[in-house]
């Protein structure tokens, strides 16, 4: 692969996209786990006793904690993306505008009428 001054570089050094999406997705899975933790902890509906009251209650909160983790990381990783400057941006709706020419057509009548054409005759 490519080596640099000595040392090889990595996959993340060389793509900041990829940094960028994998951090925010990272912070974005802290966060839900925070939330599902924050959920246990408070007794949300009861969701402490459920959990300690039942033999899979570890796998309960491994499932409410993966949902969480996987919706927040994709909700954070997508705003981040979403917010990324695109550059091409030149005013109110975004996007590079051509500048509209009119052209004279002609219009001609058609030989051939239409169902709607015949019903009203």
């Amino acid at each position: 692969m490519g080596k640099q001054s000595g040392r090889s570089e990595s996959i993340f050094e060389r793509n900041p996209a990829l940094r960028l999406v994998l951090a925010h997705a990272g912070l974005g899975s802290l966060l839900g786990l925070a939330f599902a933790i924050a959920l246990v902890w408070f007794d949300a509906h009861g969701l402490r006793h459920l959990m300690t009251e039942t033999e899979n209650g570890p796998a309960a909160f491994a499932l409410l904690a993966g949902g969480f983790m996987i919706t927040f990381g994709s909700l954070v990783a997508g705003g981040a993306i979403m917010s990324l400057p695109s550059g091409d941006d030149d005013g109110p709706g975004g996007g590079r505008r051509e500048k509209l020419v009119p052209i004279r057509v002609r219009a001609t009548r058609s030989r051939r009428s239409s169902s709607i054409q015949r019903d009203l005759h």
